[in-house]
């Protein structure tokens, strides 16, 4: 991740959880808690989470980091939002919207 408008960036392994999915007219909003692999977040972090965009085919669009269930500064790498996508996949998240 990294924090817009800053020099600072770390690569994290990202271990999603607690899916909530939800319809949003012709796109698929899913909703994603985090936990880091062998890492604490930063300070300004202490909540992470991600909105993952999806398609209603479920094809992911767009990556939103989250903190306190709120958009924040931070951003994903191409790296974070890989594991994201495969993620909502594997899970086949865009299914269970309701």
């Amino acid at each position: 991740m990294y924090k817009f408008d800053a020099g600072a960036m770390f690569e994290a392994e990202l271990l999603p959880h607690s899916p909530i999915v939800e319809r949003r007219g012709s796109f698929i909003d899913v909703y994603l808690k985090l936990r880091r692999n062998g890492a604490e977040w930063p300070d300004d972090l202490p909540e992470p989470g991600a909105l993952v965009i999806c398609r209603t085919d479920g094809e992911p669009i767009d990556y939103v980091a989250l903190n306190e269930g709120c958009d924040c500064e931070y951003r994903f790498t191409e790296l974070e939002k890989e594991q994201l996508k495969r993620y909502v996949r594997r899970e086949r998240l865009a299914e269970k919207a309701t």
